[in-house]
């Protein structure tokens, strides 16, 4: 079961990321950002309890919690999840764990994330049937990503991209009115307005997936070193079938850099064969 549940945390992981790439606006993509928002959001809801869970495993002789204990103490809530597991960094030491510090913007990242778990996977239908006037998420997303891609992104360049937009637009004789799109705060947008949102979302978005891997490669580095405890622990207890099973084979994928993250348009395929 606990392999299972390993598969189904990187699968919804990877697909998260794929669907993240394809995702835009003003495309008819708007929901391959809800996918991957949910795909995202339930992958490191797992990976997270996957550690909690084999934590509390071995320090109870491979007893079980509850689900009742399990929901009570954690529910869908990411940020708690995630605090729990890097308190269990010192218990479980790797030779190459080490806790990142995390940016303003990888704050932002997990708190997006955990309110979707929590709240706003059913935000259309939600707000349909009780409308309170909530910011949606699509409506949040692009100043997160914007934040992302201007913190990583020197200014130089997002300068120059802004004018080849801008001589690109000028060149097929584009004039730069007013659209029927709305921004979050319902104010028109330009035509340049909606094009270069466009931009910026493509390019942040493997900046964005690079962030959550080094977000999630405590967990991986975490899990490794449950595992070889579970190794130890299974033979000198003679437990003849593996119980806790060996996580790095389901999260290397967690230790890839920056420029290899950039470069990759496939996640799925690539760690899923």
């Amino acid at each position: 079961m606990l392999a299972q549940e390993a598969h189904l945390a990187k699968n919804t992981l990877l697909s998260g990321f794929d669907l993240l790439i394809k995702a835009n606006f003003f495309q008819d993509k708007d929901g391959y950002f809800y996918s991957a928002f949910f795909h995202i959001s339930i992958g490191m809801e797992r990976i997270l309890k996957l550690a909690v869970v084999t934590h509390y495993m071995l320090s109870n002789n491979y007893l079980t919690p509850t689900v009742k204990q399990l929901k009570s103490q954690f529910g869908h809530d990411i940020r708690t999840l995630y605090s729990e597991s890097l308190k269990l960094m010192p218990i479980y030491r790797h030779p190459n764990a080490h806790t990142a510090t995390r940016t303003d913007n990888d704050e932002a990242l997990i708190d997006f994330f955990t309110e979707y778990g929590v709240g706003s996977r059913y935000f259309n239908l939600n707000e349909v049937c009780e409308a309170k006037m909530d910011r949606s998420p699509l409506d949040k997303w692009p100043h997160l990503a914007s934040s992302i891609y201007e913190e990583y992104t020197p200014h130089q360049i997002r300068e120059k991209s802004a004018m080849n937009l801008m001589y690109k637009m000028d060149k097929e004789g584009r004039f730069n009115g007013f659209t029927s799109h709305l921004d979050e705060y319902g104010h028109p947008l330009m035509v340049f307005d909606c094009l270069y949102r466009q931009y910026v979302i493509e390019k942040s978005a493997p900046l964005i997936i690079w962030r959550f891997v080094e977000i999630l490669k405590p967990i991986h580095f975490l899990l490794e070193a449950m595992a070889h405890k579970a190794i130890a622990y299974e033979t000198e207890n003679k437990i003849a079938s593996m119980v806790i099973p060996h996580y790095e084979e389901f999260f290397y994928f967690l230790l890839a850099d920056k420029f290899t993250i950039k470069r990759r348009k496939k996640w799925l395929n690539t760690f899923n064969r």
